[in-house]
Protein backbone atom coordinates (compact mmCIF):
# COMPACT_ATOMS: atom_id res chain seq x y z
CA UNK A 1 0.00 0.00 0.00
CA UNK A 2 1.64 2.96 -1.13
CA UNK A 3 2.04 5.92 1.70
CA UNK A 4 -1.07 8.58 2.19
CA UNK A 5 0.17 12.10 0.47
CA UNK A 6 1.55 14.54 2.45
CA UNK A 7 0.09 18.01 2.43
CA UNK A 8 2.38 20.57 3.91
CA UNK A 9 0.30 23.39 5.78
CA UNK A 10 1.83 26.78 5.74
CA UNK A 11 0.09 29.38 8.07
CA UNK A 12 0.89 31.76 11.03
CA UNK A 13 -2.66 31.32 12.21
CA UNK A 14 -2.64 28.03 14.37
CA UNK A 15 -6.72 27.96 14.34
CA UNK A 16 -6.45 27.72 10.47
CA UNK A 17 -3.87 25.11 10.55
CA UNK A 18 -5.96 22.90 13.02
CA UNK A 19 -8.68 23.43 10.32
CA UNK A 20 -6.99 22.66 7.32
CA UNK A 21 -5.13 20.08 8.80
CA UNK A 22 -8.58 17.77 9.76
CA UNK A 23 -10.08 18.24 6.97
CA UNK A 24 -6.65 17.10 4.82
CA UNK A 25 -6.44 14.43 7.32
CA UNK A 26 -10.32 13.09 7.15
CA UNK A 27 -9.64 12.57 3.17
CA UNK A 28 -6.62 9.89 3.96
CA UNK A 29 -4.20 12.77 3.28
CA UNK A 30 -0.86 13.48 5.76
CA UNK A 31 -1.01 17.17 6.97
CA UNK A 32 2.05 18.32 8.42
CA UNK A 33 1.98 22.14 9.31
CA UNK A 34 4.56 24.98 9.49
CA UNK A 35 3.88 28.24 11.71
CA UNK A 36 5.82 30.72 9.75
CA UNK A 37 7.84 30.84 6.06
CA UNK A 38 10.84 29.40 7.62
CA UNK A 39 9.69 26.41 8.93
CA UNK A 40 8.30 25.98 5.87
CA UNK A 41 10.97 25.68 3.84
CA UNK A 42 12.50 23.76 6.31
CA UNK A 43 9.40 21.64 6.12
CA UNK A 44 9.34 21.28 2.42
CA UNK A 45 12.94 20.40 1.83
CA UNK A 46 13.10 17.65 4.75
CA UNK A 47 9.71 16.15 3.76
CA UNK A 48 9.10 16.75 0.12
CA UNK A 49 5.11 17.22 0.25
CA UNK A 50 2.90 16.06 -2.17
CA UNK A 51 0.96 19.83 -2.18
CA UNK A 52 2.30 22.73 0.11
CA UNK A 53 -1.00 24.97 1.00
CA UNK A 54 0.39 28.36 1.63
CA UNK A 55 -0.83 31.23 3.09
CA UNK A 56 0.31 34.52 1.59
CA UNK A 57 0.40 37.02 4.50
CA UNK A 58 3.04 35.54 7.38
CA UNK A 59 5.51 37.99 9.15
CA UNK A 60 8.73 37.90 8.67
CA UNK A 61 9.17 35.42 5.25
CA UNK A 62 5.88 36.05 3.44
CA UNK A 63 4.32 33.60 1.75
CA UNK A 64 5.49 35.06 -1.27
CA UNK A 65 9.05 35.00 -0.51
CA UNK A 66 8.37 31.10 0.04
CA UNK A 67 6.39 29.97 -2.97
CA UNK A 68 9.59 32.56 -4.68
CA UNK A 69 12.04 30.55 -2.41
CA UNK A 70 10.36 27.02 -3.59
CA UNK A 71 10.46 27.52 -7.18
CA UNK A 72 13.91 28.37 -7.30
CA UNK A 73 15.28 25.50 -5.26
CA UNK A 74 15.66 22.09 -7.46
CA UNK A 75 14.47 19.82 -4.01
CA UNK A 76 11.15 21.54 -4.09
CA UNK A 77 10.77 23.24 -7.40
CA UNK A 78 8.37 20.48 -8.27
CA UNK A 79 5.82 20.35 -5.73
CA UNK A 80 3.02 22.22 -6.70
CA UNK A 81 1.22 24.99 -4.47
CA UNK A 82 -1.31 26.13 -3.38
CA UNK A 83 -1.97 29.84 -2.23
CA UNK A 84 -4.49 30.03 0.86
CA UNK A 85 -5.50 33.44 1.52
CA UNK A 86 -7.89 36.67 2.53
CA UNK A 87 -5.92 38.40 -0.09
CA UNK A 88 -8.27 40.17 -2.75
CA UNK A 89 -5.64 41.97 -4.82
CA UNK A 90 -4.93 41.25 -7.96
CA UNK A 91 -1.64 42.03 -8.59
CA UNK A 92 -0.56 39.98 -5.39
CA UNK A 93 -2.69 36.99 -7.16
CA UNK A 94 -1.42 37.47 -10.75
CA UNK A 95 2.73 37.92 -9.31
CA UNK A 96 1.52 34.13 -7.34
CA UNK A 97 0.76 32.78 -10.50
CA UNK A 98 3.75 34.25 -11.99
CA UNK A 99 5.72 32.62 -9.58
CA UNK A 100 4.41 29.03 -10.09
CA UNK A 101 1.50 28.84 -7.93
CA UNK A 102 -0.52 25.79 -8.47
CA UNK A 103 -3.80 27.36 -8.00
CA UNK A 104 -5.92 29.52 -4.95
CA UNK A 105 -7.98 29.03 -1.85
CA UNK A 106 -9.95 32.32 -1.12
CA UNK A 107 -10.68 32.10 2.69
CA UNK A 108 -13.42 31.37 3.70
CA UNK A 109 -13.45 27.98 2.09
CA UNK A 110 -15.33 25.30 1.81
CA UNK A 111 -14.57 21.87 2.93
CA UNK A 112 -15.15 20.41 -0.66
CA UNK A 113 -12.72 23.28 -2.21
CA UNK A 114 -10.31 21.69 -0.41
CA UNK A 115 -10.69 18.76 -1.43
CA UNK A 116 -10.91 19.62 -4.66
CA UNK A 117 -7.92 21.80 -5.51
CA UNK A 118 -5.87 19.13 -3.84
CA UNK A 119 -7.86 16.17 -5.58
CA UNK A 120 -7.04 17.72 -8.73
CA UNK A 121 -3.36 18.05 -7.76
CA UNK A 122 -3.09 14.43 -6.80
CA UNK A 123 -5.23 13.32 -9.39
CA UNK A 124 -8.12 11.87 -6.72
CA UNK A 125 -11.30 11.70 -9.09
CA UNK A 126 -13.74 11.41 -6.58
CA UNK A 127 -14.48 12.32 -3.58
CA UNK A 128 -15.05 10.72 -0.32
CA UNK A 129 -18.95 10.87 1.35
CA UNK A 130 -18.79 13.62 4.20
CA UNK A 131 -20.30 17.11 4.17
CA UNK A 132 -19.04 19.90 3.07
CA UNK A 133 -18.56 22.94 5.62
CA UNK A 134 -17.97 26.47 5.41
CA UNK A 135 -15.50 27.72 7.80
CA UNK A 136 -16.50 32.08 8.15
CA UNK A 137 -13.66 33.59 9.86
CA UNK A 138 -10.44 33.41 11.56
CA UNK A 139 -10.23 33.74 15.59
CA UNK A 140 -8.64 37.23 16.66
CA UNK A 141 -5.87 37.33 19.17
CA UNK A 142 -8.16 37.29 22.01
CA UNK A 143 -9.08 33.45 20.92
CA UNK A 144 -7.45 31.42 23.36
CA UNK A 145 -5.68 28.55 21.81
CA UNK A 146 -7.74 26.19 24.00
CA UNK A 147 -11.08 27.04 22.48
CA UNK A 148 -13.19 24.19 20.77
CA UNK A 149 -13.29 24.04 17.00
CA UNK A 150 -15.71 26.79 15.44
CA UNK A 151 -19.41 25.66 14.50
CA UNK A 152 -19.45 25.01 10.94
CA UNK A 153 -22.15 26.54 8.86
CA UNK A 154 -23.44 23.94 5.91
CA UNK A 155 -22.11 25.00 2.49
CA UNK A 156 -25.91 24.94 1.23
CA UNK A 157 -25.75 28.38 3.53
CA UNK A 158 -24.10 29.95 0.62
CA UNK A 159 -24.69 33.26 2.11
CA UNK A 160 -21.65 33.91 3.68
CA UNK A 161 -19.24 33.53 0.57
CA UNK A 162 -21.87 35.57 -1.44
CA UNK A 163 -21.34 38.03 1.61
CA UNK A 164 -17.38 37.76 1.15
CA UNK A 165 -17.30 38.08 -2.67
CA UNK A 166 -19.49 41.39 -2.62
CA UNK A 167 -17.10 42.97 -0.24
CA UNK A 168 -15.06 45.63 -2.32
CA UNK A 169 -13.39 42.93 -4.37
CA UNK A 170 -12.42 44.23 -7.63
CA UNK A 171 -12.77 43.29 -11.27
CA UNK A 172 -10.06 40.05 -11.85
CA UNK A 173 -8.60 40.85 -15.08
CA UNK A 174 -9.66 37.98 -18.27
CA UNK A 175 -5.77 36.18 -17.49
CA UNK A 176 -6.17 35.79 -13.88
CA UNK A 177 -9.46 34.77 -13.99
CA UNK A 178 -9.05 32.25 -16.31
CA UNK A 179 -5.86 31.10 -14.38
CA UNK A 180 -8.66 30.59 -11.56
CA UNK A 181 -11.38 29.02 -13.54
CA UNK A 182 -8.71 26.19 -14.63
CA UNK A 183 -7.77 25.62 -10.92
Amino acid sequence: MAPAPLILIADDNTWMQRIVAKIVASYGWEPITAADGYEAVALALDRQPDVIILDLIMPDLTGMHVLRLLKRLPQTSAIPVLILSVATEVELLMEAMKCGAAGFIRKPFTRSTIYEKIAAILGTSTEPASPPSTYESEPTSETPSSQAEPERQPSASSAPIARYQQQSTPPLPEELRRWLDSI
